[in-house]
């Protein structure tokens, strides 16, 4: 048997964690429920690894209510009362705010989807449809499962990402402050020793000084760019024209295109096989699949499949039409079609995709640092030269 812990509660009293043993998670829940307790977080296997997602934030984390609305479902607790119990786990602020809403309409007649569908900052596009479909089957507690799945991995890639960034980011860093002190403090010391001695300094060395002088006299520079930086962004999330042109040259960068495309094709198809697992149409799919892609110019190339799978084509020969596909996808698609299987054979297609991007993610972060080390390195090297120099040239003199 294996050992599962939870967060649960008895009426009436306060939340503490317990751990269960039973023959499977399933199992746990019924054992737990039979002990009169009402579960409110699921920790896993007791002694694993997890992913602890606190609300520390005003606004409601999607997955941390997810990951605390599952268990209570499982345990067959109606709807109702697993918002109540939710409301009273989150911290005071706009995420009560927005759990104590939803039960309000749920009292008022409302679906739970219909009640997410009016948050769409908040939800997914992918969110509302699926809940939606549960309802309609009967199967909230298995789609609210696969959507605490898909939202989790989705998490796990971002974090992936930042974790896998941090210490090139910090090489980075260092490597620029040291470049700063050399031209702005070291060698302009170094330079005016040579002034007071009334001796003229090398060609390299009056260049590295020079740029050190330039560097201090436009120091305006780096706050205007940060300030320039910030409105671009902003400008970039109103959308519009300059975000379709930057969407572009984004894409026809080396490696950072190939990355943006991975990304966004891979959260497509995940989508999709997400949606088309749990008994979504493949119209509704298609067209939610579509809106997860941020990158206009990636979501371009899929404008037309709606069009396409209306007037009688497959889907593989729709999706064929993108030069984003995986190499190798559409084959597969097209099996799975003969087969019946194409939410199975998306979802195989996402997993090797997302294999793949944490491959290339690894290997070009591996790449930047000793990149950085080398272009230090050179940097260094240089002012140790214009510094040996400009000594041998007073000792001949």
């Amino acid at each position: 048997m294996t050992s599962y812990k939870y967060k649960a509660m008895e009426p009436g009293k306060s939340a503490f964690d317990v751990t269960i043993e039973a023959d499977n998670e399933a199992d746990s829940l019924v054992r737990l429920r039979r002990r009169g307790l009402i579960p409110i977080k699921a920790y896993g296997e007791a002694g694993m690894a997890k992913h602890s997602f606190r609300l520390k934030r005003k606004d409601l984390d999607v997955c941390e209510f997810t990951d605390r609305l599952m268990p209570l479902l499982d345990a067959n607790i109606p709807f109702e009362k697993c918002l109540a119990i939710i409301e009273q786990s989150v911290p005071e602020g706009e995420s009560r705010d927005v759990v104590r809403s939803m039960r309000r309409g749920l009292h008022e007649g409302k679906k739970f989807s219909e009640l997410i569908r009016s948050q769409p900052h908040r939800f997914p596009a992918i969110y509302a449809s699926l809940v939606e479909t549960g309802e309609e089957t009967g199967c909230l507690p298995e789609t609210i499962r696969e959507l605490r799945r898909f939202l989790n991995e989705s998490r796990s890639l971002k974090e992936f990402i930042v974790t896998s960034s941090i210490y090139p980011m910090i090489v980075l860093g260092v490597t620029f402050i040291v470049v700063i002190m050399l031209f702005t403090v070291f060698i302009p010391r170094f330079a005016k020793i040579f002034h007071d001695m009334g001796r003229e300094l090398p060609a390299i060395t009056l260049v590295m000084l020079k740029t050190g002088e330039f560097f201090k006299a436009c120091w305006w520079i780096w706050p205007l760019l940060i300030v320039g930086a910030v409105v671009f962004s902003r400008k970039l999330k109103q959308g519009g024209k300059l975000k379709t042109k930057w969407d572009k040259f984004m894409l026809k960068l080396p490696l950072i295109g190939r990355l943006i495309s991975a990304i966004h094709i891979s959260r497509f198809v995940r989508t999709m096989a997400i949606m088309l697992k749990n008994h979504v149409h493949l119209l509704p799919a298609v067209k939610i699949g579509i809106r997860v892609i941020e990158n206009r110019a990636i979501s371009g190339t899929f404008s037309k499949v709606t069009d396409e799978l209306r007037s009688g084509s497959k889907l593989s020969a729709a999706l064929n039409k993108s030069p984003y596909m995986p190499p190798g996808s559409i084959p597969m698609i097209r099996i799975a079609e003969e087969s019946g299987s194409v939410g199975p054979m998306l979802e195989q297609i996402a997993d090797e995709a997302e294999r793949k991007l944490k491959v290339t993610i690894k290997r070009l972060l591996a790449m930047m640092e000793p990149v950085i080390i080398l272009v230090l390195a050179a940097i260094v090297l240089m002012v140790v030269i214009s510094i040996f120099l400009a000594i041998m040239e007073m000792n001949a003199i």
